[in-house]
């Protein structure tokens, strides 16, 4: 059964820790799929601020790291030494070579999108890729600032669209626990 071979294999993104926050000491390792979720939630949110096409950024944004349910997670000090691109286009061919058409071709086509960086979609899902990062080194390491800061100042640099820094400013400048008092009592 193609279709729900396919769906099994990225539940493994469930099970995958992702692996750079062991770099930084950080206890919260959370899943592939869990960052993918709030990576999805900030590329349809970053698109829709700027007029972009929501559902496609928030659909790159999903399948970013798809590959990693056979290659595993890979942090950026292990992707420098790799031929990215390359392994990363093979996984999603193999991944949905059985795959009926539509879905073989739009996976397909989302990634080549995301590899390629050359549409204002693929860059606010890769700009959302990286604020979730900060959004969790915020809510991970808000015990010790020295190291959350080089994270943080680390993180930015990569941050590339307009919107991105835009909203990078915002989550800088609020605190992870204040959402729910303002929710409660607003």
């Amino acid at each position: 059964m193609p279709t729900a071979d396919f769906l099994y294999e990225a539940g493994v993104l469930k099970r995958t820790t992702r692996t750079g926050w062991a770099l930084a000491r950080i206890a919260n390792r959370e899943s592939v799929a869990d960052h993918s979720f709030r990576t999805a939630l900030i590329a349809m949110t970053l698109a829709a601020m700027t007029g972009a096409d929501p559902d496609r950024a928030a659909t790159l944004a999903l399948l970013h790291d798809l590959p990693e349910a056979r290659l595993g997670d890979m942090h950026h000090l292990t992707r420098r030494y790799l031929d990215e691109p390359k392994p990363f286009r093979q996984v999603i061919d193999d991944q949905t070579a059985a795959l009926p058409a539509p879905a073989r071709d739009l996976i397909r086509t989302r990634a080549a999108e995301w590899l390629g960086q050359d549409t204002e979609e693929a860059r606010l899902a890769r700009d959302a890729d990286i604020l979730d990062s900060v959004l969790h080194v915020r809510e991970s390491l808000a015990d010790r600032p020295e190291l959350r800061e080089r994270w943080e100042e680390y993180l930015a640099a990569a941050v590339t669209t307009d919107a991105g820094r835009t909203l990078l400013a915002e989550i800088r400048a609020t605190d992870p626990d204040d959402w729910w008092p303002r929710t409660v009592s607003g």
